[in-house]
Formats: C-alpha cells, structure tokens, sequence
C-alpha cells in the first residue's frame, strides 16, 4: 500500500516515465537475447514535449528496475539511454570488465558528457572495453 502512495504522489510526467521505464526494461531484456545491442539503441522518431532532468530519469529508471522482474545493469544502461534519447539528450553507452575474486565480470553503465549517470563511483575500477555514442533523435523539421 505505501508503494501505492508513493506512485501517487509523483507528477503525472514522472508517474509516465516510471510506467514506460517498467515497461521498457522488460521489453530490453527479451530484445537483448535476439537483436544486438546497437539495435537496442536504436533512438525514438520524437522528442518529449517537457524534458526531466537527466539524474531523474536516471533514479526513475533505476527504482523501475527493482520491481520484478529485476533488471541488470545492461537494460538499465539501454533503457535510461532511449529515454534520455527521447528527450533530446545525447548520452554515451559503456560497457567495462574487471577481475572480481579471480573472475572476469563486465558492467554497463551510461554517461553523460563524460560523467556516469546514479552512483559516480559505480564505473570506478571498470576498463572500459566499449562504448556506444547513443544520439538524440532529430525533430520533425529537420531531415539529416
């Protein structure tokens, strides 16, 4: 019942992203077994109307993510890159590995003008082995 309540006292535009975040992950983690992660990217024909700041969609994408079914840190990454996208902001896909108790392990994470978007210091100790401009959409009017 408190989570209710919580839904309910979010602006209507945060309550929206919330819902498409949810919806998005889910639909990120199937396409992320059949279609490669560049088309994953793949950035929306329009732009929203009022945007949010970049550290909010972060949160609103990362508080959808704990909801099951969870999402890891890749559609997390896809996600919160094809919202940013969809507002107009240009943002940086990267992936990393790193040896964790004698293991290979990998991490994706976002960035935005070179700064990782949540927890800065989730990047730290990660190589960074890949990285995937994810460019906003162009409006309507203009033609490329």
């Amino acid at each position: 019942m408190r989570r209710l309540a919580s839904w309910w006292r979010l602006p209507s535009r945060e309550r929206r992203v919330l819902a498409l975040a949810w919806v998005a992950l889910l639909v990120a983690r199937v396409a992320l077994w059949v279609v490669p992660v560049d088309r994953c990217l793949m950035t929306p024909r329009r732009r929203a109307r009022r945007p949010l700041p970049l550290d909010r969609i972060a949160r609103l994408v990362e508080i959808a993510a704990r909801r099951p079914p969870k999402a890891g840190c890749l559609p997390i990454a896809i996600v919160t890159a094809w919202l940013l996208a969809r507002q107009g902001t240009p943002a940086t896909l990267r992936i990393g590995v790193a040896r964790h108790a004698g293991e290979l392990t990998a991490h994706a994470w976002l960035e935005y003008r070179g700064v990782p978007l949540l927890d800065a210091c989730e990047a730290d100790g990660w190589a960074p082995i890949l990285g995937v401009a994810v460019a906003a959409p162009v409006s309507g009017g203009e033609r490329a």
